[in-house]
């Protein structure tokens, strides 16, 4: 059984059922129509209203990633967005001379199906409202736990008119174009339906679901956009950790940490620090100052298996003659002190791996193409740009300031979201 909470830019608080997508599918067809006759200046305008009045509530700021959110939508963004990932928002519009006698235009793939992972309750708009700029209409699969929180926030984005070029566009044709759905993952059938009817599919998720639903049975035209599981730590070099503003940059990385709790697969799991003259026990007493520091403000919410890998951790670095442990009396914070240079198994809830190093550049051995984002703290620039060509040559996608490890940007995951989901047309005269 489909359970649907938005239709055809009606929204659904309980939900409204479907046993297969034979109607749900020929909706989202019939209002793609509507999307493509729609400037994307007008998207943008519309998305920069959404923005703002996620901006004004005080109640949806309070969700996890929202006001991020109010700000990736912002126009400003928007527009760098695009012309990153397309080089010039007119390519979606019309036909663009080129040269000798080509034209171009990026037109919409149509329907694009989306399997969302539940790490992140924002993580959908990041992936439909992109697709929405590429004039796709979209069918979005959330997990049970996110869906009242996903479809809370799509109804902000009802009732909007912008007025372009003297003409009034309405929200409600795009919330048209977006479908919000759930169905029991283990479902084969409904998935297997769901993929069929995709001209793009977009996955985000662990290993076993990126795997399960790139193995389902798909049109030849079809485009994969894959998000699948990855890993993320950081580096400080020894300039940092002797220098004034060491305290600074801990900071911002500790809050690289307590950001979404961990969950992400920007969160830094390991930090890597360069041996220098302070000794690597005076850096981990700032880390866990600095979690003290903002403790009051960002509470440590954590379930029962995270806490059953936090305690089993604590005690046994507590046991342990080569391992070190420094951490608060309640689970506010972990730090966990080793020099075996590895990549450490996530825990989660706010448990940090320090470990020491000769230099940052010892941890080549440890990249590999499942390494997302590498925060680093590094003072000379030449010496950053070094160790940034070496890692992304590995496979590295992101090479970061500590501090905004989590803040989504493009490309991710190596990938323009925008370009992947556009069809790049010609006409030769």
């Amino acid at each position: 059984m489909i359970t649907c909470h938005s239709l055809n830019g009606n929204i659904y608080d309980n939900g409204i059922n479907f046993k297969d997508f034979k109607d749900i599918i020929g909706t989202l067809k019939s209002n793609w129509k509507i999307l493509n006759l729609i400037p994307v200046q007008a998207i943008i305008l519309i998305f920069d209203e959404y923005s703002r009045r996620l901006s004004r509530d005080k109640q949806l700021l309070k969700i996890e990633g929202v006001p991020y959110l109010s700000f990736y939508f912002k126009k400003s963004n928007l527009e760098k967005l695009i012309n990153i990932s397309l080089k010039d928002k007119k390519y979606l519009n019309e036909f663009v001379y080129e040269e000798d006698g080509k034209l171009i235009k990026a037109q919409g793939r149509g329907i694009a199906c989306h399997w969302i992972a539940g790490n992140i309750d924002t993580l959908a708009f990041y992936s439909v409202f992109q697709a929405i700029i590429a004039k796709n209409s979209n069918l979005v699969r959330v997990p049970k736990k996110n869906i009242q929180i996903v479809a809370r926030l799509l109804k902000c984005l009802d009732n909007i008119e912008v007025n372009y070029e003297n003409k009034i566009y309405y929200s409600k044709d795009i919330l048209k174009n977006i479908c919000l759905i759930y169905f029991d993952s283990t479902d084969e059938l409904l998935n297997k339906e769901m993929s069929f009817a995709a001209d793009a599919r977009i996955v985000w998720g662990g290993e076993e679901a990126v795997n399960y639903i790139v193995k389902l049975p798909k049109k030849t035209t079809c485009k994969d956009v894959i998000f699948g599981p990855k890993y993320s730590f950081a580096v400080f070099d020894k300039d940092i950790i002797e220098g004034d503003e060491c305290q600074k940059y801990i900071e911002k990385f500790v809050m690289d940490i307590i950001t979404f709790n961990q969950k992400a697969c920007s969160s830094p799991q390991v930090l890597f620090v360069e041996k220098s003259s302070i000794p690597l026990e005076k850096t981990v007493k700032m880390i866990g100052e600095a979690f003290k520091k903002i403790e009051k403000r960002y509470k440590n919410v954590v379930d029962e298996a995270t806490v059953a890998r936090i305690i089993n951790e604590r005690g046994i670095y507590s046991l342990s003659l080569d391992k070190q442990i420094y951490c608060s009396k309640g689970l506010n914070y972990t730090i966990l002190i080793n020099n075996d240079i590895v990549l450490e198994e996530p825990v989660g809830g706010r448990c940090i791996f320090v470990k020491e190093v000769n230099s940052i550049f010892d941890v080549e051995n440890l990249i590999n193409r499942r390494i997302q984002t590498l925060g680093f703290a590094i003072k000379d620039k030449s010496k950053m740009l070094k160790f940034a060509d070496m890692v992304t040559t590995l496979g590295v996608d992101r090479v970061v300031s500590v501090g905004i490890m989590n803040i989504y940007d493009s490309p991710w995951d190596g990938c323009f979201i925008v370009n992947e989901l556009v069809r790049w047309c010609s006409i030769n005269i």
